[in-house]
């Protein structure tokens, strides 16, 4: 086994480890509000006279214990379940079988730091990633230092997919610095943006577009919330490449490049239908290598 290999895998290990550790502090945290509840109604029982009907005032108090019950058993039973999938994926990964973790898995708050410092996947297949390992390789090391710099920002307008594709992307950009033997910047706070607004998110997609017109660069391949629509743009130049001329070739992609940079403005993320990414193969020389081709 690789040492590359073996580090992630006592990664997954450690992580499973930590979520582990995150339940029993859950559990630990309910199990003292319950007895704290517990006591209090002893101490209510012990100062009750024979006479009194003042029982009635425990009522609540009884209803709030039962609520925290229900609430506790349904979130251990999700972290326990939680935290035997990531195990099962660690002890696959030390088995040799590398598959990625499920989204909502990787994306979870308890994994936050190994997203932001998981090693570099160089035989994942998906488009973007293998385009963007394509494309780190001829890029200036200043560049890249900026760009990892922007992917380690989190966004107001991701979602899971977007965000660990982003941190996948980062890990990618750092191995490279790294290897340049250049600083790298500073690690994010954390992985999901804070200011979520209408203001910060139409900001955000103003931007995204500009890059989006703007035409092939690093930083559009860089930007993980952009790869969707790069899968679509590819798979309409693939399906209409060689069934019409070049001119109408050129003015169709280029009146679809124009449509989906006001989507992207307008707030949507356009991207293929699920289960129909483009494949790590499919490049999209349009977007590429035409300039003509832009809005």
């Amino acid at each position: 086994m690789t040492t590359e290999g073996s580090d992630v895998i006592m990664a997954a290990v450690l992580d499973a480890l930590t979520m582990v550790q995150g339940q029993l502090d859950t559990i630990a945290k309910s199990n003292a509000r319950i007895e704290a509840t517990h006591k209090d109604i002893l101490h209510r029982l012990d100062t009750i006279d024979a006479g009194q009907a003042g029982v009635t005032d425990l009522v609540p108090v009884l209803e709030t214990i039962l609520g925290r019950l229900i609430e506790d058993r349904d979130v251990n039973r999700a972290g326990f379940a939680k935290t035997a999938e990531v195990a099962a994926f660690a002890y696959a990964a030390a088995m040799g079988n590398r598959m990625p973790l499920p989204v909502e898995v990787a994306d979870d708050p308890l994994l936050e730091r190994f997203m932001l410092l998981q090693p570099p996947d160089h035989v994942a297949e998906g488009r973007a990633l293998v385009e963007w390992r394509r494309t780190i390789k001829s890029a200036g090391t200043a560049e890249l230092v900026d760009v990892l710099s922007r992917q380690y920002e989190p966004s107001p307008t991701d979602t899971p997919e977007a965000r660990v594709l982003r941190y996948q992307l980062a890990a990618l950009t750092r191995a490279e610095i790294d290897g340049r033997g250049e600083a790298l910047p500073a690690l994010p706070h954390g992985t999901v943006a804070q200011d979520r607004s209408s203001q910060a998110r139409k900001a955000r997609s103003e931007d995204l577009a500009r890059l989006w017109r703007a035409g092939p660069s690093v930083a559009l391949f860089a930007e993980a919330e952009l790869a969707p629509t790069l899968d679509l743009f590819a798979k309409a130049e693939r399906e209409r490449e060689g069934t019409i001329g070049e001119a109408q070739l050129s003015a169709e992609l280029a009146a679809l490049h124009g449509d989906l940079g006001d989507r992207i403005e307008a707030g949507e993320r356009p991207s293929l239908p699920t289960g129909r990414e483009t494949n790590a193969g499919e490049r999209s020389s349009a977007i590429e290598a035409d300039n003509s081709r832009r809005r």
